[in-house]
């Protein structure tokens, strides 16, 4: 059976390594060398998988990918990969499990897949982009760069928008659209947020563990957080957190909602009720007041939060005096509320050549949740990024490549 898999990322390449050597299986690829998206992943280290697919309900859509990923889960992906010579080694950061390949380098799973293509016989076509997807009786004619290829089924793994550098940029939407398929409107996500508040300019290189909650404001309203590092430079504040939540922000942003950031400095303060923790910070400055009475007021946070967020604090809280000696009991509490709720709004999306995925895509209400063969062409399948379903950072969009392109040649191959 003649087999065409349009785009050589993640999950293409994991589809023709899956695939039976008996297929006669053609990659039709924009770039000259596949993957180049997956060596960038994990900072060149390449976090494969998680372990924390337990709870899936921070997939986007995940009614449609639960299925395809009880399945095929990590475990699955893993014994893969021992098979064609990667081993996997876990780091827990924050109670979390992320896999890695024990080399520590995307390059081990990029040449393990792509050595597995050769043993497997794939045919790659570099260097050619796409520009229609034609009928012939049962046959898709792909037409690309002035050739044209004939295949009996064909499998669309082109991924979104993001990374435009590295091939994916979305051209393929129209042709999918003119196949009959409805396309989620594309948008950048795992992104940093766009700000043009003049408070964070001035926090420019700053690094600093928060809470952060994204509040939208409507008629629904809607609140969203995550912990973790933050960076700001100085347009843009991101680090993981922030591009954890971009992928529900961004939704919201991009349909005109009034979308504002709060950011909580002090969250290791283990007590859950926000006027119980508000309490507790007061009466913890009040000892730093006295402890450090003699300091100048604008350094009284120095030592407890970085001096740049410090100072935007204290002036947030328009407190009196030279002296911290001088601080009031009102401007007290101000400092406390700032540190415990640093609005920021003017918030805007970030842009696909600073996003790691793309949310939206081929809507999965036109795709069979178990082979992923569309509903509207049969021998028509997708894979990967290209379809409305997305995971949050730390291996699960690239699980969720694996797990789509197992079901697939599962599909393929019966």
């Amino acid at each position: 059976m003649d087999i065409g898999i349009i785009g050589g990322g993640a999950s293409g390449m994991m589809l023709a390594a899956l695939l039976n050597k008996s297929n006669k299986v053609t990659i039709i690829e924009r770039n000259h060398k596949l993957g180049k998206k997956l060596l960038l992943t994990g900072n060149g280290k390449c976090n494969f998988t998680s372990g924390d697919f337990d709870d899936l309900e921070d997939i986007y859509n995940n009614d449609f990918a639960i299925e395809i990923y009880k399945k095929h889960d990590f475990k699955e992906m893993i014994k893969f990969f021992n098979s064609i010579g990667v081993e996997e080694k876990i780091e827990i950061h924050r109670g979390h499990a992320y896999y890695y390949p024990r080399s520590n380098k995307a390059t081990s799973v990029y040449y393990a897949l792509f050595d597995k293509l050769s043993d497997n016989e794939v045919r790659i076509v570099y260097d050619t982009q796409v520009k229609d997807i034609t009928l012939s009786g049962d046959k898709f004619n792909v037409v690309a760069d002035g050739d044209t290829y004939s295949f009996d089924k064909l499998v669309i793994a082109t991924g979104g928008k993001s990374y435009k550098n590295t091939g994916s940029d979305g051209n393929l939407y129209s042709i999918i659209s003119k196949l009959g398929h409805k396309i989620i409107k594309p948008l950048p996500a795992l992104v940093g947020f766009r700000c043009d508040d003049k408070d964070i300019k001035s926090l420019k290189g700053v690094r600093v563990d928060a809470c952060v909650t994204v509040h939208v404001e409507g008629d629904d309203e809607f609140t969203f957080f995550e912990s973790g590092e933050v960076q700001f430079t100085e347009n843009y504040i991101s680090g993981i957190p922030i591009m954890n939540l971009s992928r529900k922000a961004n939704r919201y942003i991009s349909d005109g909602k009034n979308v504002s950031m709060r950011f909580d400095f002090c969250s290791d303060i283990p007590i859950d009720r926000f006027d119980k923790r508000f309490d507790a910070l007061v009466e913890k400055l009040r000892k730093r007041k006295n402890d450090i009475s003699y300091r100048e007021k604008d350094n009284f946070l120095s030592g407890f939060l970085p001096d740049e967020i410090s100072y935007v604090i204290m002036k947030r809280s328009s407190a009196g005096g030279r002296l911290v000696s001088d601080i009031d009991d009102g401007s007290l509490k101000r400092i406390a509320q700032n540190i415990l709720n640093f609005n920021i709004s003017n918030i805007s999306i970030g842009n696909f050549d600073t996003a790691q995925i793309t949310i939206g895509g081929v809507s999965t209400d036109e795709i069979d949740r178990t082979t992923l063969e569309s509903k509207i062409i049969k021998g028509l399948y997708f894979i990967g990024e290209v379809i409305d379903i997305d995971g949050k950072c730390g291996g699960y969009n690239l699980q969720l490549d694996f797990s789509t392109a197992k079901a697939v040649s599962l599909s393929l191959d019966n």
